[in-house]
């Protein structure tokens, strides 16, 4: 028998439905996603939303689960069970992998995780900042107004608040006493 836990709220409801499991497998989705759950009943798969919202509640359930019906099984039965995770999340598939070695079970990860390459590009918008607050930096060696640096490096105010912020916090700008919508460089 396989059992085949599924992270739906990191796959998505298109990895929920590319889930080719038989009669005989139980498969159990964590989503509190609505079209999660119609895909889920129609594929006759349990789902799971009774967790509480926050970030890796999900995960703790997942593994939660996975123990509980480990312990519920005699030697022989787990013998004979497959443990199947659906995820993408790197620290869940550590996670499911530990405790299925810890309780002499098999197991297999059906995704790879997420590429380092990936991972690589949520660090890059840090560094668009950080060159952000350079251009910002460069342009006040005149006394301007912000607003008026935004325009000229056609920036969008969020990013532009977030490293003007920076720039204000490490006390690299100022604004100017005569005018205080006016800043620059400290």
């Amino acid at each position: 028998m396989r059992f085949i836990f599924v992270d739906a709220e990191n796959i998505g409801l298109k990895g929920v439905e590319a889930i080719d499991a038989s009669i005989s497998d139980k498969v159990i989705v964590f989503s509190k996603n609505e079209a999660v759950k119609e895909a889920c009943e129609r594929k006759l798969f349990l789902y799971v939303s009774s967790y509480p919202s926050g970030p890796n509640q999900a995960d703790f359930y997942v593994i939660g689960n996975l123990i509980g019906i480990i312990a519920s099984l005699s030697e022989v039965q787990r013998s004979a069970c497959q443990f199947i995770l659906y995820t993408q999340d790197n620290a869940l598939t550590t996670a499911f992998s530990f405790q299925c070695k810890l309780h002499k079970v098999n197991s297999k990860i059906a995704l790879k995780p997420k590429s380092d390459v990936q991972q690589k590009r949520i660090v890059e918008p840090k560094k668009l900042l950080q060159s952000l607050e350079q251009m910002i930096y460069d342009q006040l060696k005149t006394a301007q107004t912000t607003e008026a640096v935004r325009k000229k490096l056609k920036q969008p105010k969020p990013e532009f608040t977030k490293a003007l912020n920076q720039l204000i916090r490490a006390e690299k700008i100022r604004r100017v006493s005569k005018n205080k919508k006016t800043w620059i460089r400290a």
